[in-house]
């Protein structure tokens, strides 16, 4: 079910499977935190596979300012402090303490750049660690973001900045004949489901958007120069982090630093794309779940 709320003062869409905001409840609720741009349309099949498989209520919380509409984003055009790094994770920690009841366990997944919002989360706010029972990080971006291929080619976009959106209105100007034509043949040759045209233009491609998103990712790439080993050593015992070896944002040197640093956290290779929510969610979704039913297992236990 899509939900809307008011969340750090920001009206926002979440998607929801089961009953994760019921008060009376203490079964546990897997949160998923996107990476950049923050669309939840784009994890909706993902959510749908985890709680198939765990059974658990799934919600999914997009980034302060990527899903609204163009007509709220202008009249939010005077609160950027809304949509910046600290904006972020007020927005995902009014979610997690306010809607979400104390009482229920979270399974936290974080996405690429969602997974470097979900470690600094944790690492500012003890309680929320203490009620999370598994953290799983989906080909994460938590260092040198600038150094890999794809974080040198957002430092070019960045100096065309203001010329990226312009061609993006111009292709919201195009009709939608062709428009829609121009997605679907990069979506076949690509080998990805027709399915995605509409998120794929509408939201991708909208500069409105795209406007937030770029700016995250700036602020994301000039912020993670380095490892948060201090964030990563409070949760190693709860993480489980999955990775690709042909990963153009989290190259295999990255991971490596990550074992070295802490060599018994839950590390896996899977040989899928790192946008893995266009053909690769089953997958994904079920090393995620293996690892929730771990913790699962090892919480009873105790």
């Amino acid at each position: 079910m899509d939900v809307y709320e008011t969340l750090n003062n920001v009206p926002t869409q979440l998607i929801a499977w089961g009953d994760p905001f019921a008060n009376n409840s203490d079964s546990d609720v897997i949160v998923i935190i996107p990476g950049c741009p923050g669309i939840p349309e784009f994890y909706r099949e993902f959510g749908a596979e985890l709680y198939e498989n765990t059974k658990l209520s799934v919600c999914i919380v997009g980034h302060a300012g990527h899903g609204l509409p163009s007509k709220q984003l202008m009249y939010m055009e005077n609160k950027k402090h809304l949509f910046n790094v600290r904006g972020q994770l007020c927005h995902k920690l009014d979610l997690l303490t306010n809607f979400i009841s104390h009482r229920r366990k979270l399974h936290l997944i974080g996405h690429s750049s969602g997974s470097w919002l979900l470690v600094e989360l944790l690492d500012r706010n003890k309680q929320l660690t203490k009620r999370t029972v598994s953290v799983n990080l989906l080909f994460p971006t938590l260092q040198k973001i600038a150094e890999t291929r794809n974080g040198k080619l957002v430092n070019v976009i960045r100096k065309f900045h203001h010329l990226t959106l312009i061609l993006l209105q111009l292709i919201q100007m195009l009709p939608k004949t062709i428009s829609h034509a121009l997605v679907r043949l990069y979506l076949i040759i690509n080998s990805l489901p027709l399915r995605f045209v509409d998120r794929i233009l509408y939201m991708y491609l909208n500069p409105d958007i795209e406007k937030y998103s770029l700016v995250l990712a700036y602020e994301i790439i000039d912020s993670s120069s380095e490892l948060n080993r201090t964030a990563i050593d409070k949760i190693k015992h709860l993480t489980n982090v999955v990775y690709s070896v042909k990963d153009n944002w989290t190259p295999a040197s990255h991971i490596e630093d990550l074992k070295a640093f802490e060599p018994h956290i839950s590390v896996k290779n899977i040989d899928v794309d790192h946008a893995f929510v266009l053909k690769s969610t089953k997958i994904v979704a079920q090393n995620v779940t293996e690892f929730i039913k771990s913790r699962l297992t090892y919480q009873s236990v105790l």
